[in-house]
């Protein structure tokens, strides 16, 4: 009998002995199953005591879910990595009917089919769809677009804070499959630069939300709740190949290092590139990966932890009216501020969350709050080249040294395409490094990474660095298609990797390079090392485009449009073609360039050359490494 304590603590009599004993065996799921049932017999009446061999049937079965599918929009593969683990915890879960596919290869109508959709997307810089996600992205936006009533679907959004347009394509994901009539399983999360924590704690509750609405559909069908009928779920064949996540699959492990935990690289070469006289400072760096285990691939970065410099932290300290040695606590760490702010904390870039923070503990600064709260383009006005140093002092405020490394972003790593290959130089990576130095608001300004590569780094001294992959930024997989690779200034980093892979590999393939700087006789990066793989036969042609050395500009768009007739053919005959460089303006230019090229050689209207070039995109054959 339950003693009077326990019934007092217990309404329903039950002591905890005897709930331990009814409840013994049962798993999580099961336990969940059973708290649902039971709610659910006592809403309708415990009169009729369900039949025993139906509650071990009805608790020992997983819940039978409509298919789950998982698209990725990824320019990096980011996106991929996170939808392949999500449908990974989904499995360890018991959910078994998974598919996983890349937008690229999804036909749009195929939504109506959907019942259960998370939707992995990331942004290009100021708002932009990845490839990947465009057509999809387009037809969701479109009057093309079905209403989904019967879609229940989550998001997940990556991008990069120091962006206005932070994690745009997500939202307009989003907020277009609402507007269809779609409803969310969980409200989307938007992930910075460090998305693995967050990805895993929102693919956690997307799960959770779906186990536990399959519980109470079960436990309504059990005690015979009445509810509205929804049609059956198609089982229909993706447009494109997909991934049916198998059980037992083996994802690849996490890098062991990371930005919270990165490999001290010892620097083995330092060399200038560029000649006497030359406006660029250019670097060759060769850091040592003995030891670390790290591997990657042509088209991969090393990211680089900085160090920001100390004029430059001195700046910062005096601007907020601090001590270098005050306490802050960074976690569970307790630092001076001057240690705080050279190793953790971003300070030559602003973004929009800076300004957020800020502004909450200035509130005085009327101004400031405007900026956030108007015209979009005249806060990026701002924004651009100004630091912390600029808004501590443009907008006094009183705060602590705690306050101001709250304020602050955590430092980011810069990532720099690999400039080297690992079978030409086991456990070495190359880097090509501009160092960026400008004059704004009145102050001398340097790039915190390449400032710091370049004047605070010397041979032995360490580097702090980790991979990151570039999944779909790579050579052909067949070793016989040809490629052309288009490179201005430092965008030639990834195309010495790749000639020097494919002259390792002896791939039958042809290589061509369209290489542009401002003058040959300053600026030609590894001019030998071009020369010789063009005698050797590692490149098979070789363009260069010198912009002053000359009275009218000359730039790679412009070798391309010389040479093409042989672009077009080499095209026709499937080779890859790749671009690496400034976004804004050397992107941009190449594509036009292209797609005349494609429309006065193909013959095609110039909507019809548009379409060849997309479709290159799409095939993932035109690639491009841009920033």
């Amino acid at each position: 009998m339950p003693t009077p304590a326990n019934i007092s603590a217990n309404p329903a009599g039950f002591d905890d002995d005897t709930l331990q004993r009814l409840t013994s065996g049962l798993n999580a799921q099961q336990l969940l199953w059973l708290s649902g049932y039971l709610y659910g017999r006592a809403g309708a009446g415990a009169s009729a005591p369900a039949p025993a061999a139906s509650f071990a049937k009805s608790v020992g079965a997983a819940p039978q879910l409509p298919r789950l599918t998982i698209l990725y929009g990824s320019q990096t593969g980011n996106s991929k990595k996170v939808a392949l683990q999500t449908a990974e915890l989904a499995r360890q879960r018991g959910l078994t009917d998974v598919v996983v596919q890349d937008m690229n290869d999804y036909a749009g109508r195929t939504l109506q089919t959907e019942r259960r959709l998370l939707v992995v997307v990331s942004t290009q810089g100021e708002g932009d769809a990845p490839i990947s996600a465009e057509d999809l992205h387009q037809f969701l936006g479109s009057s093309k677009a079905p209403k989904l009533p019967e879609l229940r679907y989550a998001v997940l959004a990556l991008g990069d804070r120091s962006y206005l347009q932070f994690c745009q394509t997500g939202q307009e994901f989003d907020e277009r499959l609402a507007a269809l009539g779609a409803q969310r399983l969980v409200e989307r999360v938007d992930c910075d630069v460090d998305f693995q924590e967050p990805a895993r704690q929102w693919a956690e509750r997307v799960l959770a939300e779906l186990l536990a609405g399959a519980q109470l559909d079960s436990v309504a069908a059990e005690v015979g709740i009445r509810q509205e009928a929804t049609p059956s779920s198609r089982i229909v064949v993706p447009a494109g190949p997909a991934v049916n996540f198998p059980l037992g699959i083996e994802l690849e492990e996490p890098l062991e290092y990371s930005r919270h935990n990165p490999f001290f690289a010892p620097v083995l070469e330092k060399i200038q590139l560029n000649g006497r006289g030359s406006s660029k400072e250019t670097f060759h760096l060769e850091l040592s990966l003995a030891g670390s285990g790290l591997r990657y691939e042509p088209g991969d970065s090393l990211a680089v932890l900085p160090v920001n410099g100390a004029q430059l932290v001195a700046e910062v300290v005096q601007a907020a009216r601090l001590h270098a040695d005050a306490p802050v606590r960074l976690d569970e760490t307790e630092l001076d501020l001057a240690t705080a702010l050279t190793g953790h904390r971003e300070l030559t870039t602003l973004t929009r969350d800076v300004l957020e923070r800020y502004a909450g503990l200035s509130p005085r600064h009327g101004r400031l709050r405007e900026l956030l709260d108007g015209d979009r383009t005249q806060l990026q006005h701002y924004l651009y080249g100004r630091d912390v140093a600029d808004l501590l002092t443009e907008y006094p405020a009183e705060l602590s040294a705690q306050h101001l490394v709250a304020v602050l972003r955590p430092l980011q790593s810069r990532a720099y395409s690999i400039a080297s290959s690992l079978l030409a130089h086991p456990d070495e990576a190359h880097l090509t490094v501009g160092a960026l130095r400008y004059h704004a608001q009145g102050r001398h300004k340097r790039g915190a990474a390449s400032t710091f590569l370049a004047e605070q780094l010397g041979i032995d001294g360490l580097a702090r660095v980790f991979v990151e992959r570039n999944e779909y930024f790579k050579l052909p997989t067949d070793p016989d298609t040809d490629i052309i690779m288009v490179g201005a200034g430092t965008g030639v980093a990834p195309f010495r990797a790749f000639v020097e892979e494919r002259v390792e590999l002896g791939a039958a393939g042809r290589n061509w390079l369209l290489f542009g700087n401002p003058h040959f006789t300053t600026d030609f990066l590894y001019q030998t090392e071009w020369q010789q793989h063009l005698k050797r036969g590692g490149l098979h042609q070789f363009d260069v485009a010198f912009s002053r050395d000359q009275a009218d500009k000359l730039y790679v768009q412009h070798r391309l449009l010389e040479n093409a007739r042989d672009v077009f053919g080499w095209l026709e005959n499937g080779a890859h073609f790749y671009v690496c460089g400034d976004k804004t303006r050397l992107a941009s230019a190449i594509q036009t360039a292209l797609t005349t090229i494609v429309q006065q050689q193909g013959g095609f209207s110039a909507d019809d050359a548009a379409a060849y070039v997309h479709n290159l995109k799409k095939q993932r054959r035109y690639l491009e490494d841009v920033y």
